[in-house]
């Protein structure tokens, strides 16, 4: 009753309540940025001292010995990781958007310290696993810490999570619109005006301290030269091969997590066997271990040949694929963006000459295919065609990443395929099922937008099939609060503000998205 008078007060004292949450979105841009840059620095540092190690192993069997030794002994801490807490397994991002839903409740402490612990044993062994899905993680749940310390409403809570999880993109790529973007067009699926304005708070004091710590270069300094516009036909066929790329990373991503999971091994095995690999590939093909970034930087010293382009494309989508299946804490953020920057490279390496192009215009194809294989694979074209921009530090691609994501989006969601981090949340609300367990109750309020699509526009709230355990409590019409009544007509672009109990939450969102048809 206590929470369900807060969440009540909280909308009748919108100024002060916006201003609270002001406060705390500054207070989780500080601490989720810290642990983030944390990550970031920790990471860094792990890949480093792989990349030295692996330069003066050379053919010595004593530090060959030592080196798969060290790897056993990674392998089963990530064991031991993964199963004192679970919800550090896998991405990230697909238990923030459970959280959000309602269908996780992690213990935020034991997941920062877990993911971060994990994702430097992760780094050292060379597993093609990215950082930024962690950081999504590590900062939404630093946003449930701070949540947990005003000790405010469930509301708050979900929150300050998305707030958080903002923050994990802004301190990862020193791109806070993308961060922001990215929470609204991939995990919350709404926008939400409080939201909106303390997300952007949030990133710009991540971001800052971000700058701070790693300096104020954008990620990508490759030359940008302008596509003629009489070659512009040469991005719808880019947009298309992208399309069928990403289908294809989809579906192997997916069939090759069922493929592990359904092997009969105990989980302490499986996590030394695939780090052992990993040490393998780390000897053989040095090039394709760890997130990307060293990928990344050869393209960006000097373009290597046709060849070594589509032999490490290939590699590096192989080894990502084993990486991620083997339930390993890491992202495969990182890793899609390195496909797209190689895909393009080979693209461009093979179109450039054969059009008669200037040479250096393989890097604006690289750009633009990092934009377009994201936009295939997770599906959430303005997120990736924003972060690309904030990367590059210029827009003057922006048309031709706009043309390439619309394509390369709409190709694979023709042929049927899932988005995926929403077949990863699928997969994850099976596995969660049945352990699933009521929690004392909480009231959560949530905001819902009217689309102009909307089969109840004008419709009395009496007259619209609500879940009968949801209450709407009130709308904000044109930026002013209404008290609806049950005979309040609903209009295209009304903000209703549904007030329901914490258990039922879950399946009261996914009945409240069907109705308006998000």
């Amino acid at each position: 009753m206590k929470s369900l008078e807060k969440t009540l007060r909280s909308l009748s004292e919108n100024p002060k309540y916006i201003f609270k949450l002001t406060i705390q979105g500054v207070m989780v841009g500080i601490f989720a940025g810290l642990m983030v840059c944390l990550y970031r620095f920790l990471l860094a540092g792990s890949e480093n001292v792989l990349r030295g190690y692996l330069s003066i192993i050379q053919s010595n069997v004593l530090y060959i010995i030592l080196f798969f030794a060290a790897l056993a002994v990674m392998g089963l801490l990530i064991d031991w990781l993964t199963r004192w807490e679970k919800d550090s397994a896998g991405s990230g991002i697909p238990q923030v958007y459970a959280e959000v839903k309602g269908h996780m409740e992690a213990n935020w402490a034991k997941v920062l310290f877990s993911k971060i612990a994990a994702g430097v044993l992760t780094a050292l062994g060379g597993l093609s696993l990215g950082p930024e899905g962690p950081s999504v993680q590590i900062g939404g749940m630093a946003g449930k810490g701070i949540a947990k310390l005003f000790k405010g409403s469930k509301t708050d809570e979900l929150r300050l999570i998305l707030v958080g999880s903002a923050v994990g993109i802004t301190a990862a790529f020193n791109a806070p619109l993308a961060g922001v973007i990215f929470v609204f067009e991939e995990i919350n699926h709404g926008f939400d005006k409080t939201l909106v304005f303390i997300a952007l708070v949030s990133a710009i004091v991540s971001d800052f301290i971000s700058k701070a710590i790693f300096g104020q270069a954008t990620i990508l300094s490759f030359p940008i030269y302008d596509i003629p516009l009489e070659s512009y036909w040469v991005l719808i066929v880019l947009g298309i091969v992208i399309g069928l790329l990403g289908y294809a990373y989809n579906v192997g991503m997916i069939k090759s997590s069922d493929v592990v999971s359904r092997l009969k091994i105990p989980s302490w095995l499986k996590f030394v066997l695939v780090f052992m690999v990993s040490g393998a590939v780390a000897l053989t093909i040095p090039e394709i271990s760890d997130g990307g970034h060293f990928m990344m930087d050869m393209l960006n010293m000097a373009l290597p040949s046709l060849g070594v382009l589509v032999f490490l494309l290939l590699m590096k989508y192989l080894f990502s694929m084993f990486s991620f299946s083997s339930g390993a804490p890491g992202g495969i953020f990182l890793p899609i963006l390195v496909l797209g920057a190689y895909i393009g490279a080979v693209f461009g390496s093979i179109f450039v000459p054969a059009l008669g192009l200037q040479h250096d215009l393989i890097y604006r194809f690289i750009v633009i295919s990092m934009a377009g294989f994201f936009a295939a694979t997770v599906r959430s074209p303005i997120t990736g065609i924003v972060l690309l921009a904030e990367m590059s530090g210029s827009t003057e691609s922006l048309v031709a990443m706009v043309i390439v994501s619309l394509i390369a989006y709409v190709v694979p969601t023709l042929m049927g395929n899932e988005p995926i981090y929403e077949s990863l949340y699928d997969r994850l609300l099976r596995s969660k099922k049945e352990e699933y367990v009521k929690k004392p109750s909480k009231h959560v309020l949530s905001e819902y937008i009217v689309p102009l699509d909307c089969n109840y526009l004008n419709f009395k709230i009496k007259d619209i099939p609500f879940p009968k355990n949801a209450i709407v409590v009130s709308v904000i019409r044109n930026g002013k609060y209404v008290i609806a009544n049950e005979d309040f007509h609903i209009q295209y672009g009304d903000q209703i503000h549904i007030l329901t109990d914490s258990n039922d939450y879950p399946y009261v969102r996914e009945e409240i998205e069907e109705l308006f048809g998000d």
